[in-house]
């Protein structure tokens, strides 16, 4: 893109981008489709196709026209590929060809074997299977797991005998096999000869409360050490814990105001509405304000409605009033504790015409209403869009699902 502007191919691509995935789509279905249709070209040019080397019968099932008057279905299971004599002898020498070293495991050669070989009985994707034999399975058995644990120190020969088949072909091999003892390291040496000298203390000073380690060994100054884990990682852990628990419960508490302040905003225009509407119906203030809190205290108790901080803010405020704190303090307050700028304005209305009387109070209350139903329009469109936003994820999720649902049983289908 050549200063900012984007190529005319680009654009296009944006426009059709919905119709040139229909197009891929529809190919990449029939590519599929033609894939698990191949058996059906097949039957219909009159052959049945065999399973590869190994594989396992195939099962058909197809109608045939001409051999009575209606269409006749057949069901008939047909048999894997089979090797000819010459190719099964080439396929036996090859495997032979390369199954000393297959065996070897971690041996260097068959004529030091110290550890176990690794036998194998089948070879994949060729259908033949190998059955092994040990003319010593004392010391070797057929499985290649050396039986003895102190071999003779110029070793044991034992020979180890191989039967190659396809089921119908067969192939033998024979290979020799000599078991030594286990090559020892200078520090193998040294350390089986140290555990043998603990074990002989602790036989010989079994009374003992404790069993002391040798200081030295064959000449070498010895120190020990626990093999238990580093410790000092615990208080690490430790202070890592407490921040995420400190990180938990600050995010808590941020989601409770912000909870707390949504609420507020809900029910500031109902307040304000119910206010307007016993005031105008010649109550005071203050019998408009218990009024209001006893419907609240009703419904909650008859469990119509859930905790509401703006009406649990009104009861504390006309607590404070029956106990004697005066009616403008006791409403001042409840909007300092509301902590928003509408509840600031509405305890101020309702103080400038406790003063001023309560001749235009209605009219005011009307007024600030019709602002606080355009607020909780507002406030409910938001929540909305946030509520789609987190339910995008587990749409996503379903969609996902159901295209595993259509798309496994039509290739299941289709193969």
């Amino acid at each position: 893109m050549k200063n900012g502007k984007i190529p005319d191919w680009m654009r296009t691509i944006r426009r059709w981008k919905i119709q040139i995935l229909c197009v891929l789509g529809g190919f990449f279905l029939y590519a599929l489709a033609m894939s698990g249709a191949m058996s059906d070209r097949d039957i219909a040019e009159g052959r049945l196709m065999r399973g590869g080397y190994g594989e396992g019968e195939r099962e058909y099932e197809f109608q045939v026209k001409g051999l009575a008057e209606t269409p006749v279905l057949c069901q008939v299971e047909i048999s894997p590929r089979q090797y000819t004599e010459e190719e099964a002898q080439e396929m036996f020498h090859n495997i032979l060809e390369s199954l000393e070293e297959q065996i070897l495991g971690e041996n260097e050669s068959l004529s030091k074997v110290e550890t176990n070989l690794e036998l194998p009985v089948e070879f994949a994707g060729t259908g033949i299977t190998a059955q092994w034999q040990s003319d010593a399975p004392d010391i070797l058995d057929s499985y290649g797991q050396i039986q003895v644990e102190d071999p003779p120190e110029n070793g044991v020969e034992v020979w180890l005998s191989v039967e190659l088949t396809d089921g119908v072909h067969r192939a033998e091999s024979t290979f020799p096999v000599r078991i030594t003892a286990r090559t020892v390291t200078e520090e193998q040496r040294l350390t089986a000869g140290l555990i043998d000298e603990i074990e002989l203390a602790d036989k010989e000073n079994s009374a003992d409360i404790s069993v002391k380690l040798p200081e030295t060994y064959e000449g070498k100054a010895l120190s020990y050490d626990s093999q238990t884990g580093d410790y000092r990682l615990l208080p690490l852990l430790g202070i890592l814990f407490a921040i995420l628990f400190w990180a938990r419960d600050k995010n808590k508490i941020q989601e409770e105001k912000k909870q707390r302040k949504d609420l507020l905003m809900l029910d500031y225009a109902d307040v304000v509405y119910q206010l307007m509407v016993f005031v105008g119906a010649g109550l005071t203030v203050a019998r408009a304000w218990e009024r209001i809190v006893l419907n609240y205290e009703e419904r909650r108790q008859g469990k119509r409605c859930g905790l509401r901080p703006a009406y649990e803010e009104m009861a504390d405020a006309r607590a404070r009033m029956q106990c004697g704190v005066p009616e403008s303090q006791a409403i001042a307050e409840f909007g300092q504790k509301c902590q928003l700028q509408p509840y600031l304005k509405l305890s101020g209305i309702l103080e400038q015409n406790r003063r001023t009387g309560t001749k235009n109070l209605t009219q005011l209350l009307g007024q600030e209403m019709t602002v606080a139903w355009e607020q909780q329009k507002n406030m409910a469109r938001r929540l909305g869009e946030e509520a789609g936003t987190k339910l995008l994820l587990p749409l996503m999720l379903m969609l996902v699902v159901i295209m595993v649902i259509i798309m496994v049983p039509a290739m299941m289908s289709m193969a």
